[in-house]
């Protein structure tokens, strides 16, 4: 699961981080830095996007620690779609009580947390992309080996 990137994406006063497949020693720096950015700024509110989210390190809860601390306020915790490996991990290192956990169905499109949903399904898609357009220069350049092997 490498070249896994995060988004972020400010909409007001709340953060929209799509995690991707993992946070680890491989990304959660370069989140952690990120935030930096943010934390002269009014963040009311960090909502994780869980939604691909199979690997959870002890420096990314470190980084979820980091965003619920270094703020001029407090914010809100919110990670959406957690899958329950995850919210165990969270949960046995004691960090659970200081988020809130929401689950979105797709099609759930009445739900309060519609917004959410909207800003996470961008976020998604440009990170598909971006991998989308990095994995077809790769298979440009192996195509272009392989017809100058012949």
């Amino acid at each position: 699961m490498t070249g896994n990137k995060l988004s972020v994406k400010k909409t007001g006063t709340t953060l929209y981080i799509y995690l991707g497949y993992q946070l680890s020693i491989e990304n959660a720096p370069d989140l952690q830095e990120e935030l930096n950015a943010y934390t002269n700024q009014d963040i009311e509110e960090i909502v994780f996007d869980a939604t691909d989210l199979v690997h959870l390190s002890s420096i990314g809860i470190r980084v979820i620690m980091f965003a619920h601390n270094k703020f001029r306020k407090e914010p809100r915790i919110v990670f959406v779609n957690c899958a329950k490996a995850i919210y165990d991990t969270l949960d046995l290192v004691g960090i659970t009580n200081l988020i809130r956990f929401v689950e979105q169905e797709s099609g759930d499109e009445e739900s309060p947390d519609s917004e959410w949903k909207e800003k996470l399904e961008e976020l998604r898609r440009q990170d598909l992309e971006d991998f989308a357009a990095h994995n077809d220069v790769v298979v440009y350049q192996m195509k272009m080996g392989d017809n100058t092997e012949e």
